[in-house]
C-alpha cells in the first residue's frame, strides 16, 4: 500500500483500495478533503475524507492521518518513534482494551518518519478543548476510561507480547525525555518566566540529576500501558445512558509503565487550576474504585496519591519539551501549550513535588 504524501495522493482510487475488502465490493466515485485539528497536536496532519460510493457500501467519512510538514517537529516524531508506535498500537492493542478507540482501516509505516493511519470519524462526537479545560462530569468520566485500559494490562506487559512497546526506562522514550529536556528547559525557562515559581524556572540543574532516578522509579511495578499523551485535545466526548462515554485517539506515546503517568498529566494539564484543587482527591478515588472493580486488588487509595505526586515531577519533562521544543503552527497551538504550563507549573507547586527529588 503506497503511504500518501499529501493531499494529491489521497485520490478515489487509493481509498477503494484501503478500505476495499474480501466481501464489501466497494467502488469509490468522489472523495471531498478538508484538513482537520488545527493546532490540537504538532506531529501530524489530518484530514476528513468524505467519500461517495458507485458500488457497495462503507464509511460515510473517515479520518487520515500523516505526518506533521514541520520538520522540527517530524525529527522529534522520528527520535521517539512516535509513527511506528501508534501503527503497531492499532495493529496489536486496540483490540485488547474496553477503552473506546477509532476503528482503524489501515495503520502502515514506512521507517521513523512515513506512516498513515485511516480511522473511524468521530464526527458525532464533541472533542475536547485543552484551552477551555474538563468540566468535573467529563472529568469522572476519564478516570472511568483510564481505568479500562490500566486495569486491561495490570502487571500484564513483561510476557513478550508487549515488547514493541518502549519501557519507561532505559528505553529510547526515557533517553529522548532527558535530552530533550536538557536542550528545552532553558528555552522553556524564558518563554514562561512570568508563570514559573523561581524553583521552577531556574531548577534545571536539580530537575535533571534527579531525574534518572525518578524515571526508574516510573518504571517499577505495578506497570501497565500508558497512553503518555491523554490530554483534552485527544479525547471525544459523547452523552450515553445518563452518562458520558469517553474515546480516545492518538496512540503515539504509550509506554510499559506506571499507570499514574497518565493520570498525573491528565489532571494537571487538562483540569483548571481549581478544580483540580478541589476534586482531585475524589477523582483519584474514582479510578482507584474503577481499577478495583476491574481486579485490581492491590493498589490503594493512599499509594496511587503518593505516586500521583511522584507523577506530576515525572511528567514535568513534557511540559518542558512541549512549551520549549516543539514548534507551534498557529495561535492556537501557542495557546494550549500556555494552558498546560501554567497548569501544571502550579500544580507541582501546589505538591511541593520538587522536594521530592
Amino acid at each position: 500500500m503506497q503511504i500518501p504524501r499529501g493531499l494529491e495522493d489521497l485520490t478515489s482510487a487509493w481509498f477503494q483500495f484501503a478500505l476495499a475488502t474480501n466481501d464489501n465490493g466497494i467502488a469509490i466515485d468522489h472523495v471531498a478533503l478538508s484538513s482537520i485539528g488545527e493546532g490540537a497536536g504538532m506531529m501530524s496532519r489530518l484530514f476528513r475524507a468524505q467519500l461517495s460510493y458507485r458500488a457497495g457500501s462503507g464509511p460515510a467519512s473517515v479520518i487520515v492521518k500523516l505526518p506533521t510538514d514541520n520538520q522540527q517537529n517530524r525529527d522529534v516524531a522520528a527520535t521517539f518513534d512516535n509513527y511506528r508506535r501508534e501503527v503497531l498500537f492499532y495493529q496489536r492493542a486496540a483490540h485488547l482494551t474496553d477503552m473506546r478507540t477509532a476503528h482503524c482501516y489501515l495503520a502502515q509505516a514506512d521507517g521513523p518518519e512515513d506512516f498513515v493511519l485511516v480511522l473511524e470519524d468521530f464526527g458525532g462526537w464533541q472533542q475536547g478543548d485543552q484551552i477551555e479545560g474538563c468540566s468535573l462530569p467529563r472529568a469522572f468520566a476519564v478516570m472511568q476510561a483510564l481505568a479500562q485500559l490500566h486495569a486491561q494490562f495490570w502487571n500484564q506487559v513483561d510476557g513478550g507480547d508487549m515488547d514493541w512497546l518502549p519501557t519507561g526506562h532505559p528505553s529510547v522514550m526515557s533517553d529522548g525525555l532527558a535530552q530533550g529536556t536538557a536542550a528545552s528547559y532553558d528555552d522553556f525557562a524564558g518563554f514562561f518566566a512570568d508563570v514559573l515559581h523561581p524553583s521552577l524556572r531556574n531548577g534545571k540543574d536539580r530537575y535533571l540529576a534527579g531525574l534518572p532516578a525518578l524515571q526508574t522509579w516510573l518504571n517499577a511495578a505495578p506497570r501497565t500501558v500508558a497512553h503518555g499523551d491523554y490530554r483534552m485535545d485527544n479525547l471525544f466526548f459523547l452523552p450515553k445512558n445518563n452518562g458520558i462515554e469517553v474515546a480516545c485517539c492518538d496512540w503515539q506515546a504509550p509506554v510499559r509503565g506506571k499507570a499514574v503517568q497518565d493520570i498525573a498529566y491528565f489532571l494537571t494539564g487538562s483540569v483548571e487550576t481549581e478544580l483540580r484543587r478541589e476534586n482531585e482527591r475524589a477523582l483519584l478515588g474514582a479510578w482507584v474504585d474503577a481499577l478495583r472493580a476491574r481486579g485490581v486488588q492491590d493498589y490503594t487509595l493512599e499509594q496511587a496519591f503518593d505516586d500521583y505526586r511522584r507523577g506530576i515531577l515525572a511528567m514535568w519533562t513534557y511540559a518542558v519539551i512541549i512549551g520549549g521544543g516543539l514548534a507551534a503552527q498557529n495561535d492556537r497551538a501557542d495557546s494550549w501549550v500556555s494552558a498546560m504550563v501554567r497548569r501544571c507549573a502550579t500544580a507541582m507547586m501546589d505538591h511541593r513535588c520538587m522536594d521530592l527529588l
